[in-house]
């Protein structure tokens, strides 16, 4: 009775333990995509770059639309009009005529009081504005979509412990069970053994799903929907971070915000001397050239005309609209100031905590590789004494638990170390496309 009770316990665990070659196989099967893959695809496919690239189009737009106050206007008109009007005979017309006409005006700015190279220059600052707003989004595409590799290289090593622990409880098993055919172990002995097995196979269950988790959300970077499988390790080569002082210099130079909140500076100062112009007096050059013919029943009067001068323009009172617009490009320049130092103290905050992310996990992991060699011997003792009689369950399932957690702690502390590294690189500025995929930077991970 014992032994069928035992056969009754340990039948579903082998059952759903062979199941997981097929799996392998459909893993095997799917095509392999390395980081540097992802980060290409990612940008390819990145909405919020596709977004700010069309940004820096308009962008452009405007410096063509801003650049062409400067260029001379040139304007063509012409018209063909039949008329009726019983006074024209008064006029020395007849009752009925057809009118042509033509007109080509030329019209230059000569002097705007600065309103037109100050648009020029402030539309010039709006395009090298947009071109960082699109190195940001293509460094916080890579950002994210980097960190989510990470994150589902971290389940496939998750799922890699969670199958050896499944198979070191079956090898438990199996010795129990044949210690108790030798009749050195207890019926509770197979039972217990059966149990932690069971116990294990959740662990396992969700570490697969997720796999499948993360592996979506990596294809959703990378605009994919088709089973992929990640090639790449967490074993990486550890360096110390740089300094808190040379991480805020290089975040400084090389951060595309701070760039773009520059341009922004340059952008408000130019529409401030915009607005400050409005009130001011402008010169304009216009030329006309013309042509007109009337036919009537008798006869045809065609004629000529023309004319050239220089106009000046004086808004002497506006009702102070021009007041009302250098107040708020006075308060537009301010807020960008404010703005560009709010994100100055963010990125030191942000660079403090990188370092110190680090630093820690640099720390950890240098401790667990010592820990998890030393656990992985304690268990092969352990497990030898056990199956030599000198030493007990108790003993083994603690050795388990000890490299079970150490293990998963050290590839924890892994992710969490190429994922810091890499955040560190972005709060610096560097272009993480080739900061990730390059042999001077965590080789192991290409």
């Amino acid at each position: 009775m014992p032994h069928a009770l035992i056969l009754l316990l340990t039948l579903p665990v082998f059952v759903a333990f062979t199941i997981q070659p097929c799996s392998a196989d459909s893993e095997t099967a799917a095509r392999e995509i390395t980081l540097k893959e992802c980060l290409e695809r990612t940008l390819a496919y990145s909405r919020d770059v596709l977004i700010a690239n069309e940004g820096r189009n308009m962008s452009r737009g405007r410096y063509i639309e801003e650049r062409s106050a400067a260029l001379p206007q040139f304007r063509a008109d012409a018209h063909v009009a039949r008329a009726h009007n019983d006074q024209y005979p008064l006029q020395g017309f007849p009752v009925e005529l057809t009118e042509y006409s033509g007109n080509v005006k030329l019209t230059q700015a000569l002097f705007t009081w600065g309103q037109i190279g100050a648009a020029i220059k402030a539309a010039g600052y709006d395009k090298t504005s947009a071109e960082h707003q699109l190195r940001e989004a293509r460094q916080l595409a890579l950002r994210e979509a980097a960190t989510s590799f990470y994150d589902l290289l971290l389940t496939l090593e998750l799922a890699k412990v969670a199958r050896d622990n499944v198979a070191q409880k079956q090898r438990h098993l199996d010795e129990t069970q044949r210690r108790h055919q030798m009749e050195v172990a207890t019926d509770y002995d197979v039972l217990s053994a059966s149990v932690a097995l069971a116990n294990a196979q959740p662990a396992l269950a969700q570490a697969e799903n997720d796999i499948r988790l993360a592996g979506d959300r990596v294809g959703y970077y990378m605009g994919i929907r088709e089973d992929f499988k990640a090639s790449g390790s967490l074993i990486c080569r550890t360096r110390r971070p740089e300094t808190l002082e040379v991480v805020l210099e290089r975040a400084r130079t090389n951060r595309p915000e701070v760039a773009y909140y520059e341009s922004r500076v340059g952008v408000f100062k130019e529409l401030l001397r915009v607005a400050k112009a409005g009130d001011k007096p402008r010169l304009d050059f216009q030329t006309n050239l013309g042509w007109s013919s009337y036919d009537t029943i008798t006869d045809q009067l065609p004629g000529q005309h023309w004319d050239a001068g220089i106009y000046l323009s004086f808004p002497i009172f506006d009702g102070f609209l021009t007041k009302g617009k250098v107040i708020q490009a006075k308060s537009r320049l301010a807020t960008t100031d404010f703005e560009m130092k709010k994100l100055l103290d963010n990125i030191a905050l942000e660079a403090r905590s990188a370092i110190n992310r680090v630093d820690e996990s640099i720390r950890v992991i240098e401790a667990l590789e010592a820990t998890t060699t030393q656990a992985e011997r304690l268990l092969h003792m352990a497990e030898l004494g056990y199956k030599n009689g000198v030493k007990t369950k108790l003993e083994v399932d603690d050795a388990e638990s000890n490299l079970l957690a150490a293990r998963i702690n050290l590839v924890k502390a892994q992710r969490d170390y190429v994922v810091a590294q890499t955040r560190l690189l972005w709060i610096m500025g560097e272009d993480l496309q080739t900061a990730l995929t390059t042999s001077d930077f965590l080789p192991a991970c290409r």
